[in-house]
């Protein structure tokens, strides 16, 4: 509420000195007010509306940047004639079109290494009975909580084999075993899983119904867990381990601690890309499983004379046994490998074949051995560091130069690589023809866009068909039209004059922005500056202006021009050229060009960015403006308070003087009061 601190101090003529300044105050404030909050209204409109056109410019680039790249148009789907057997990783937008014909003929694999099987060891307990049972005696066993029991049968050999057969077939029988060992003893054989010993039973019942029976135990054997014995007595343990060429790294395990879970921690723990674990190949018998990366290159070198990890190979040995000697005027001829090695008759039929045998020697590099004195018989050994069958040779010749001489083969060896279980290899595959070799089953590179991951050996070409798919496109180009109607509407919305029904839109009186529209709508009606051979233009592929000057989009116009044209399109929009740089004058198609005027339009530099400075600066003008004056109306209003202030005061005066002035003129002795 205002204060008229002149009344309140007891001063003035009677009248609202209060109002008086105040209303005096705003006369003087009135036109001034009025203006600024005339132009502060037009600066906030300017704002809000910069915003919303910066917004809405920001907006048409989205859309416009999803065709400004070749790389956009990469639109495509992908037909696989087998994924079960070659999965494939799909890029639509790196893909090309095209059909590609894969076969493979090896998955790659990595080196696989057993170590020697390890079993655990049962616990076993032997129960001697004080006495045998006769007749009119019984047994009693109590294990685990429950009584087994067996009254004379016949004999006490028999009574005895009741008792076990009475605990085997019980609840205990699932986790032990009873056997009897004569008619007063029998054991019970826990797999007890650890060096725990288990829980010994106890003995009941009589001997012939009148005499109790006793026992004694004793604990023949303790059990051991498999995982957890020490493979090395009290002594320590090394494993050196190297993949491919890389560095050996060696797993020491000390004394006391070389047990198969010992191994598989220690493995587990190098750098190297090897990994260990346990597995249980049978009831309680357990291996360590070695495993190295996939790839040829990447073989697994074992050292290790405690665990069976190391590599012992088996040599393949194959014998082969001519038909009949080779004789005078014979020869004999072996191929292998591709190469035949020829020896004719030379002194006796045993010596032809050793000649033979060092021919082979000297050429292969694999070991051949005639056996002594047959004449007829020669042995190959072949390292084939694999369970792979090596291939046979076959014979030629003739024994004494007319008759053909006949040859039979046997495996007497098989070869085999000790403890590895799979040997490292690469992946082949081919794609239309090219041979493609990969240490990895996952494979790319080969085709563009397409990672390919084989799952199997195939036996016939599996087919991937890369198609083009325009529907894609044909949304992008429709969400640009969208989003170019979207941004039209709102300039049409910041330039209007306003109406009794409409509002004055907020840049109306910036003639800027018109301009601004009027080169955002030549970019979608020019033609573009990267035409393409027949298609040049929006209009060309069903893009065009209404009579309300809306752009439409003719459905299936655009779809026939995708169909036939799209290297035009593509190259109308993109320049054919993937994240052209902003800076130069090259022509960058119609999105790239429309993209690199919006940017310019809203760099630190560019028109809409200095418009926001332009109303900012006003704005804070105008704040500057009303602090002035506000501060101007109150020295005005101080100085009308002090006028009043003394007017008041020199109207106080003369009222007094007035008062006494009266007060005599009433004393007077010829005044009609003093009669």
């Amino acid at each position: 509420m205002a204060t008229d601190y002149l009344q309140a101090m007891g001063v003035g003529a009677g009248f609202d000195t209060k109002k008086i300044v105040t209303a005096l105050v705003e006369a003087d404030k009135a036109t001034k007010q009025s203006s600024i909050n005339r132009r502060t209204a037009d600066v906030d409109a300017q704002v809000s509306g910069m915003a919303e056109l910066k917004s809405s410019l920001q907006t048409l680039r989205t859309a416009f940047t999803k065709v400004d790249d070749k790389v956009d148009f990469n639109f495509s789907s992908l037909n696989n004639s087998a994924p079960a057997v070659i999965s494939a990783n799909f890029d639509s937008g790196a893909a090309l079109p095209g059909t590609y014909k894969v076969s493979v003929s090896q998955l790659a694999q990595n080196d696989v290494y057993q170590s020697g099987s390890v079993s655990e060891t049962l616990e076993a307990d032997t129960y001697t009975l004080s006495a045998a049972v006769a007749s009119g005696g019984s047994a009693s066993f109590t294990y685990g909580g429950t009584v087994y029991t067996q009254a004379f049968d016949t004999d006490a050999a028999t009574t005895m084999s009741g008792l076990v057969a009475a605990i085997n077939a019980g609840t205990a029988g699932s986790t032990v075993t009873a056997a009897a060992t004569s008619s007063t003893i029998f054991t019970i054989t826990k797999d007890a899983g650890s060096d725990t010993q288990m829980t010994k039973g106890t003995i009941g019942g009589t001997t012939d119904g009148s005499v109790d029976l006793t026992i004694s135990t004793a604990d023949t054997t303790a059990g051991v867990g498999a995982v957890t014995v020490d493979q090395n007595g009290s002594s320590a343990a090394t494993v050196v381990i190297q993949v491919g060429s890389g560095a050996a790294e060696t797993v020491t395990l000390v004394a006391g601690s070389t047990s198969l879970t010992d191994l598989v921690t220690g493995i587990n723990a190098l750098t190297a890309e090897v990994s260990a674990r346990l597995v249980e190949t049978s009831n309680g018998t357990y291996r360590v499983i070695v495993e190295g990366p996939q790839g040829g290159s990447n073989a697994l070198t074992i050292t290790d004379s405690v665990f069976g990890l190391q590599t012992t190979n088996v040599l393949e040995v194959d014998t082969y046994t001519l038909g009949a000697a080779v004789a005078s005027g014979g020869s004999a001829q072996f191929t292998y490998g591709g190469t035949t090695y020829t020896q004719d008759y030379s002194s006796s039929a045993s010596n032809t074949i050793v000649l033979l045998a060092a021919k082979v020697n000297a050429a292969s590099g694999i070991t051949v051995a005639a056996v002594s004195g047959s004449g007829v018989a020669f042995t190959i050994t072949s390292d084939v560091a694999s369970d792979t069958q090596m291939t046979k040779g076959t014979i030629g010749g003739t024994t004494d130069g007319s008759v053909d001489l006949t040859i039979s083969t046997a495996d007497t060896t098989a070869g085999s690589d000790g403890n590895k279980i799979q040997a490292a290899q690469n992946a082949t595959v081919s794609v239309n023809g090219l041979s493609v070799s990969s240490a990895s089953n996952q494979v790319d590179g080969v085709v563009s866009g397409i990672k390919l991951n084989l799952m199997a050996v195939t036996s016939a070409d599996v087919v991937l068909s890369v198609s083009r798919d325009t529907g894609v496109a044909k949304a992008a180009i429709k969400d640009l039209v969208t989003a170019y109607n979207s941004f039209e509407s709102v300039i049409k919305g910041l330039t209007a004059s306003g109406s009794a029904t409409t509002e004055e839109g907020g840049l109306k009186s910036d003639a800027s922005i018109n301009s601004l529209k009027t080169k955002v709508r030549s970019f979608l009606t020019s033609d573009s500056s990267t035409p393409g051979n027949t298609k040049v233009s929006m209009s060309d592929i069903g893009v065009s202006i209404n009579r309300s000057g809306t752009f439409v989009v003719d459905d299936t116009v655009l779809s026939a021009a995708l169909t036939s044209y799209y290297s035009d399109i593509t190259m109308m929009f993109s320049a054919n050229t993937d994240s052209m740089t902003s800076y130069g004058v090259a022509s960058r198609g119609i999105a790239g060009d429309l993209v690199t005027q919006i940017d310019a339009y809203l760099a630190f530099d560019g028109l809409v960015k200095l418009r926001e400075k332009g109303y900012s600066s006003k704005a804070a003008s105008l704040l500057t403006e009303q602090v002035a004056l506000d501060k101007k109306m109150v020295s005005i209003e101080t100085r009308y308070t002090k006028q009043f202030s003394t007017m008041s005061k020199i109207m106080d005066e003369m009222k007094s003087t007035q008062e006494y002035l009266k007060s005599s003129l009433d004393n007077l002795p010829f005044t009609s009061n003093n009669d």
